[in-house]
C-alpha cells in the first residue's frame, strides 16, 4: 500500500507543478508589450512658484521636479534631427509617479481620443513606468489623470 501512496502523491505533485509552470507562461504571454525607455530624468529641484504648483500640492501631489526639456533624437534615410518634449512637473502621490502638463492658453487640449492621443500619447509611450499624465487646467483649477489602458482592461472591469 506504501508503494501506491508514493506513486499517486507523485502525480499530484508533478501535476501540480505542470498546472503552476502552465499558468505563469498563460500569463507571461498574456502580458501587454510595454516600450522601456532609455530617456531617463534629470531632476529639476528647484520648483518655481506657479498656480499649478498650488493646484497640486492641494490635491495631495508632491512635486518631484520643476519643467524638464526631453531631447529626441531620430535618424531619417541617415539624416540626424532633433526635437524636444517638455513635461512641466514630475510629481507623486502614493507611491505613483505622475508627468504633469499645464494648460496652455494658446495650446488648447481637445478632449477627443484624436486630441489626446496627439498631444499626451508620446509622454505616456516613452515614459511607461509613471502611471500617467496629469493635464493641469489652472484657469478651471481642474486636475485630470490620464492613463493608457486597453478596452481590455474596461471590459473587466465592468464585471
Amino acid at each position: 500500500m506504501g508503494h501506491y501512496t508514493d506513486g499517486l502523491l507523485m502525480v499530484l505533485i508533478t501535476g501540480i507543478v505542470i498546472f503552476l509552470i502552465y499558468r505563469g507562461l498563460q500569463s507571461w504571454v498574456r502580458k501587454p508589450f510595454t516600450l522601456r525607455s532609455g530617456i531617463g530624468f534629470h531632476y529639476n529641484e528647484e520648483i518655481m512658484e506657479h498656480p499649478a504648483v498650488d493646484l497640486l500640492e492641494q490635491s495631495g501631489f508632491e512635486i518631484v521636479s520643476d519643467k524638464l526639456k526631453v531631447p529626441l533624437v531620430f535618424k531619417v534615410n541617415g539624416n540626424v534631427l532633433h526635437s524636444r518634449l517638455f513635461i512641466d512637473y514630475i510629481v507623486t502621490k502614493n507611491r505613483e509617479m505622475y508627468l504633469v502638463k499645464t494648460s496652455r492658453e494658446r495650446l488648447t487640449l481637445e478632449w477627443t481620443g484624436s486630441g489626446v492621443r496627439r498631444e499626451l500619447l508620446p509622454y505616456l509611450l516613452l515614459y511607461p513606468e509613471c502611471a500617467g499624465v496629469l493635464y493641469v487646467d489652472t484657469d478651471l483649477g481642474d486636475i485630470k489623470e490620464i492613463a493608457l489602458t486597453s478596452d481590455e482592461d474596461e471590459d473587466e472591469s465592468a464585471y
